[in-house]
């Protein structure tokens, strides 16, 4: 990459980036991180700050809160109309702790559609989700509820039919 340096009234130099390389670089960029496009994510918001008596009542409610979410998940895919399925998917590392007397939860609970796009010899995923995220120092509870995203559309071959 080329740069120059030209001087200013005030006696010092600025950087001027010399655009015969930045418009190839800028390419390269997009092609190497298509990923960079393929999601979106509103941010939510503080949840109310919550005391418990100790680090070990936070972490147990924690653990409950990981336990209902998990409950939630769909073992299989349901078809909601010919050729068109839905899953409720639950994704998380469960309660992680990171320090003495630090633990966190972070979930996302989501709807994945799969349905079959003939036109396009593909089956066509998409999955949109809410996510929260808790975490507990000492018996002080705080966290982030109501973030939202989704993942653009994923593409897969339609299987061959068994012979």
């Amino acid at each position: 990459m080329e740069d120059t340096a030209t001087p200013t009234g005030c006696g010092c130099a600025r950087r001027r980036f010399v655009p015969t390389i930045a418009l190839p670089l800028a390419l390269c960029a997009l092609a190497v991180a298509p990923g960079a496009f393929a999601s979106g994510h509103m941010p939510g918001f503080p949840i109310p700050p919550r005391s418990f008596a100790d680090y070990a009542a936070c972490k147990a409610f924690l653990e409950q809160t990981a336990r209902d979410d998990r409950a939630r998940a769909e073992p299989q895919p349901r078809e909601t109309e010919p050729g068109v399925t839905r899953q409720t998917l639950v994704i998380s590392d469960g309660v992680t702790e990171s320090g003495e007397h630090q633990a966190a939860y972070r979930v996302q609970v989501g709807a994945q559609f799969r349905r079959r796009d003939e036109a396009r010899e593909s089956i066509v995923t998409t999955f949109s989700y809410d996510e929260n995220s808790y975490r507990c120092n000492g018996g002080e509870l705080s966290g982030e509820s109501g973030a939202r995203g989704y993942y653009l559309p994923g593409y897969e071959p339609i299987p061959a039919p068994a012979r």
